[in-house]
């Protein structure tokens, strides 16, 4: 792990160098700028910000750039020059309590958002900026506050949210569940980075101080989520172009397809391989990758009128895993894709018992590491390995099905339903599902946690979790392994020293949403343990 994390640090590194090489100095602009300056947005609160400037004398559509949580806003300057070279005023700044920009860091609270107002409001009065063509373009953090901004400014008409979130509790608790790595390491940062704010400081009090989420808490993320303000978007009408990654830890793909699939205005969802901001980041050094294409087209639409096609294709465009280092295929879609309809053709049954396992245990099963397994999948096709038959039987409940003799294209999301029982009043479960080859080992299809609480030790606890959507080809002869145990480095368990969960195979069912030729439909998986010999009949899933 710490060799790994080493290596992340020195790719960092050198793409930050990369950037400061590339990047024209502050205070000399060429053709495009940047100009250095700073934007006074509160009493006392001044933003760092640089601004490109297109040639002739406009008025030019704008495009605000709020800076990622990580990162200073001048990694932005590669895209930023290429939007000046298409005709856009461009600003790019630090957010409050950042880097350079004074003020505490809020964490896209209310006055993160009126500074972004106030930023288009000092862009018009101090450039050729057209105050009717308002644009937003930021990543990760800068994502969040550039949708926050449109759900409350009507003057911004297009959003190109990179790597952003749609639910902050969700990215905090999903599935009930504390997200170890990723809240840490961005609490971690916040804290030594940022200055941070009283609300943030009592978040993460709240956060660190157990396994249940505070009411205070719950206000907190509630605040400041895109989707409690998607009635706001859909009354301003925005264009809202968003780009993720499959094994992005924070947000799921659940939630984001949600979030999409509520907005009314004109609006386009690309997912493609990699971890958070993993697609982004080579755009920052070189120009003409897909997500920033994407970007740049779709101002280019919406913002200055141009007929260039990206609104002619479907508005989702999924790009497909599990083909290795081959060029990966692109699925596109006219609708969020779920676990609904009849049964497709059925795959194997297979026998299995009840096993029980230990819920503190960790089988060696995972969804992987912070932007180490995502950049593995994203650069090679190699997404978090196990080989689930040699996972120990008492750390993990295991099921296989027979070789598929097709190839079974999975587009949404599988969706389990099983009982349970536990010997504690509360605990977690994760369930992973394999695309398992002829030697045995398993590559991550997805997975997800889930944690229940004030249940009585003993007694059954029926089970349904969806899995996190994507979309993976699993090849013909390829077995499918459902895996299920108690404990993730990616999560905090709640499960006490000592107990157990006892899954009932019997009661066991697994929809799996294969696309065939003509239609997408579901396929019900009856599934086997490997320690016994019962079979299971199916129930049909829910939706």
């Amino acid at each position: 792990m710490r060799a790994v994390r080493a290596l992340l640090a020195a790719v960092l590194a050198a793409v930050l160098v990369a950037l400061s090489s590339a990047a024209p100095a502050a205070g000399r602009p060429s053709a495009g700028g940047p100009l250095l300056t700073a934007i006074r947005t509160a009493p006392g609160v001044w933003l760092r910000a640089e601004v490109y400037r297109p040639p002739g004398p406009g008025p030019h559509p704008l495009i605000v750039m709020p800076g990622p949580f990580l990162l200073p806003a001048d990694i932005y300057a590669v895209p930023a020059l290429r939007f000046a070279a298409a005709g856009f005023v461009v600003v790019t700044y630090q957010p409050r309590g950042f880097l350079g920009s004074s003020g505490s860091f809020g964490l896209a609270d209310a006055e993160d958002v009126a500074d972004a107002s106030r930023v288009i409001d000092w862009a018009v009065r101090h450039t050729a900026a057209d105050a009717h063509r308002v644009g937003f373009c930021g990543v990760s953090y800068g994502a969040g506050i550039s949708l926050r901004t449109a759900a409350t400014d009507r003057r911004v008409r297009t959003v190109a949210s990179l790597a952003g979130w749609s639910d902050l509790f969700e990215v905090m608790y999903g599935g009930g569940t504390r997200r170890l790595e990723a809240s840490l390491l961005q609490g971690v940062v916040g804290l030594v980075e940022a200055r941070p704010g009283p609300e943030v400081l009592r978040a993460v009090r709240d956060f660190l101080s157990g396994p249940a989420p505070t009411p205070y808490l719950r206000s907190f993320a509630r605040a400041r989520s895109p989707m409690t303000y998607l009635d706001r978007l859909n009354e301003n009408g925005p264009h809202i172009l968003m780009a993720q990654t499959w094994l992005d830890p924070g947000q799921s793909p659940n939630g984001i397809g949600r979030f999409f699939e509520g907005l009314t205005a004109p609006k386009r969802l690309e997912y493609r391989r990699g971890d958070h901001a993993t697609q982004v980041l080579p755009g920052l050094v070189l120009p003409g990758t897909p997500t920033w294409e994407s970007a740049r087209r779709w101002f280019e639409r919406w913002l200055q009128g141009r007929r260039n096609g990206i609104d002619d294709q479907p508005p989702l465009l999924l790009e497909v895993r599990g083909h290795g280092l081959g060029h990966p295929e692109e699925h596109h879609a006219a609708a969020w894709p779920a676990t609904a309809g009849p049964d497709a053709p059925p795959l194997e049954p297979l026998t299995g018992a009840d096993p029980t396992i230990n819920a503190r245990a960790d089988s060696g099963a995972n969804g992987g590491v912070m932007l180490a397994s995502g950049l593995l999948d994203q650069l090679l096709g190699l997404p978090p390995l196990a080989v689930p038959r040699l996972l120990a039987p008492g750390a993990a409940a295991v099921w296989q099905t027979a070789p598929g003799r097709r190839a079974r294209h999975l587009r949404g999301i599988p969706a389990l339903r099983t009982v349970v029982t536990p010997s504690a009043p509360e605990g977690t479960l994760i369930a992973y599902l394999y695309d398992m080859g002829p030697t045995g080992v398993g590559q991550l299809i997805s997975h997800a946690p889930y944690s229940f609480t004030h249940h009585t030790p003993g007694t059954d606890l029926e089970v349904g979790l969806d899995l996190f959507a994507t979309a993976y080809d699993v090849p013909a002869g390829h077995r499918l392994a459902l895996v299920i145990d108690g404990a993730d480095p990616l999560y905090m368990s709640r499960n006490p020293v000592g107990s157990t969960l006892t899954v009932h195979t019997a009661r066991t069912t697994l929809a799996l949403p294969v696309r065939q030729a003509l239609a997408s439909s579901p396929s019900t998986a009856r599934i086997r343990s490997r320690t016994s010999g019962s079979v299971m009949t199916p129930s049909p899933p829910t939706s």
